[in-house]
């Protein structure tokens, strides 16, 4: 009877033993299914504000010089490259026709004195001498018309860009290679100017005057400081920007019309939500954009809605917010609900980041 007992404790403690040893190993496999993942708390970080955009350096003024009416061309007194000042002489035209009317006025002005000095004797009456007189005034302005369209002049200080003729040549006053009646044109190139599109949203953050930062690709190492100039009143609705004038001096004329350039306007500074770039995955097949967060050792997964980049690091605009556990390492291995084991958490602090990039 004994050896009965004897044999049934053994065989409880053998079971006993069988079933602990059976949780604890389900206990490691639950433990070993828990996929490990690196976390970083989530903060804000201060950035400076930049907008960079892309232009083309364009003149400040064009001028196409041109008479008002057809003629000959007498002499062109510029070529292309030349350097003018406002209202310096650039072609003349010919003068038949000046000389012609200058004839007549003078002719009229001796007429003039001659009834004047009759009208003194009572010989002529006032108003065979006040006819004569508008003539004369008519035929003075008309000189006067004449000389501005003989003598063209140059509207402004820059170089000479276009030659379209040569002396001698009849000027018809069609439309010509510019599109428009001209003889020469002109560009101001002091100061030059950048249009750049801003995005609706910055708007109210720009000001006339502000300071501007101009790179090109002909001079890389160099910067050339620039300012607004101009904010145009409405919206461009193919692109949804305001056209914005950037005004760049450029004393030493090393900017030409036509370079590529690139555009920094700074904001100011402002608090946004950075997150390591890698961090943030992209739904196949759409533009959505998503993270995974840990909440009590489970994967979440969050839509969210990025902003511009800051070297590594994105903004997010929504979606996140400060203190979160983000999962930076071994994201790509997570589902919504995954549960996960943190190996090594992470603090993002708030920081100075100097620059941001919108290229538009």
């Amino acid at each position: 009877m004994k050896t009965l007992k004897k044999k049934q404790t053994i065989l409880a403690l053998i079971l006993v033993f069988v079933v602990a040893s059976c949780s604890t190993t389900t206990t490691e496999e639950e433990k070993d299914a828990r996929i490990p993942v690196r976390v970083e708390n989530t903060a804000m970080h201060t950035v400076d504000n930049t907008l960079e955009f892309t232009g083309i350096v364009q003149a400040y003024e064009e001028a196409h010089i041109a008479p008002a009416v057809p003629a000959r061309i007498n002499r062109i007194l510029v070529d292309v490259g030349d350097r003018v000042r406002k209202g310096q002489l650039l072609v003349e035209m010919d003068n038949t026709q000046l000389f012609q009317a200058q004839v007549q006025l003078d002719n009229l002005k001796k007429e003039l004195q001659r009834l004047d000095t009759l009208l003194q004797a009572g010989a002529v009456t006032q108003q065979s001498y006040d006819q004569l007189k508008t003539q004369y005034e008519v035929a003075k302005s008309n000189i006067e018309n004449l000389a501005t369209h003989t003598q063209v002049r140059s509207t402004l200080d820059g170089v000479v860009t276009g030659r379209y003729f040569s002396d001698g040549e009849m000027f018809a006053g069609t439309p010509g290679p510019v599109g428009k009646p001209a003889i020469v044109s002109l560009n101001q190139i002091q100061p030059v100017k950048v249009f750049v599109g801003v995005s609706e949203r910055f708007i109210p953050q720009l000001r006339i005057g502000q300071n501007a930062t101009v790179r090109t690709d002909v001079f890389s190492e160099r910067t050339f400081e620039g300012r607004v100039s101009r904010i145009f009143p409405t919206i461009d609705r193919a692109s949804g920007t305001f056209r914005v004038e950037i005004a760049i001096d450029n004393r030493d004329e090393s900017l030409r019309p036509g370079m590529f350039a690139r555009v920094s306007l700074n904001l100011g500074e402002e608090e946004v939500l950075l997150v390591p770039a890698l961090a943030v995955m992209k739904q196949t097949g759409s533009n959505e954009r998503f993270v995974f967060v840990v909440e009590d050792n489970t994967a979440r997964r969050i839509t969210v809605q990025p902003g511009r980049n800051f070297d590594d690091k994105m903004e997010i605009k929504s979606g996140l917010t400060p203190s979160q556990k983000l999962v930076v390492t071994g994201q790509h291995n997570l589902i919504q609900g995954s549960e996960v084991v943190v190996t090594e958490t992470g603090t993002a602090e708030p920081q100075s980041t100097q620059s941001s990039r919108e290229m538009l």
